[in-house]
């Protein structure tokens, strides 16, 4: 039996028989992992604060005929702070069922992990407007993932365009005379620098901007719905969060 040293973050569990679980963790080494952890849920258990979601951790690994199995695990950091802050853990897990959607299992992916564990830290130490950062983040982790907008140029016919139309469908900006579908949604001037802005800023970096909330409103109702049609995947998440920050 070869054992696999891994580190991760756990994105979610399920219950397994009176008192195991499986638990997702996004790893450095193997991608996404499907990880039976025995005994975890009993009060007593080494593996009880290791296996919960949001934790960051080291584990020690072994594969079975299916799945892997959980032999050892030390925690790096648990995100406490995230989880007693309720507007926070909104956001949080949101952050956690994104990545989950936008993973396969087993395909390594490192710009993914370091993404989501910046993400997790700004949410627990930086006073950022989380609006703003729930919106880079969207833009950052579907790009990872492979659905990257277009937004310097018109899909269709190649100029490059200041204001126009992000199509859903096309993923990406179109200008005004190649708009063809109900599934346009106008992109002026200052939403058009945003999506730039989003695009390319650090998220460290994000206290420092200006931002305007019904910009910021407006280009997340349109990112919801281009992650929705390119994913065809709803996040369970999205109802809870917009009910606490309300």
């Amino acid at each position: 039996m070869s054992l696999i040293n891994v580190q991760g973050v756990v994105l979610k569990y399920i219950k397994l028989g009176e008192s195991d679980k499986i638990i997702t963790i996004l790893t450095d080494k193997l991608g996404k992992v499907d990880v039976v952890s025995h005994g975890a849920r009993k009060t007593k258990s080494k593996f009880m604060a290791s296996t919960q979601p949001f934790c960051y951790g080291e584990y020690q690994l072994y594969k079975g005929k299916s799945l892997y199995t959980l032999s050892q695990s030390s925690i790096i950091d648990s995100f406490q702070s995230i989880i007693m802050d309720l507007d926070k853990l909104s956001y949080g897990v949101y952050f956690l069922e994104l990545i989950d959607s936008l993973t396969e299992n087993e395909a390594k992916s490192v710009s993914m992990l370091a993404l989501l564990l910046k993400t997790l830290y700004i949410l627990t130490h930086d006073d950022v407007n989380l609006k703003l950062l729930r919106l880079t983040f969207d833009f950052k982790a579907i790009s990872i993932g492979g659905y990257m907008p277009q937004i310097s140029k018109c899909l269709k016919c190649g100029d490059k365009i200041s204001e126009g139309y992000f199509s859903i469908i096309d993923g990406g900006t179109v200008c005004r005379n190649c708009k063809d579908n109900k599934y346009n949604y106008g992109i002026n001037k200052e939403t058009m620098n945003y999506l730039h802005i989003i695009k390319n800023i650090k998220l460290e970096d994000l206290r420092n901007i200006k931002y305007d909330e019904k910009t910021i409103d407006y280009l997340q109702n349109i990112m919801t719905r281009y992650i929705f049609y390119q994913t065809d995947k709803e996040l369970k998440s999205i109802s809870l969060m917009n009910k606490i920050n309300k």
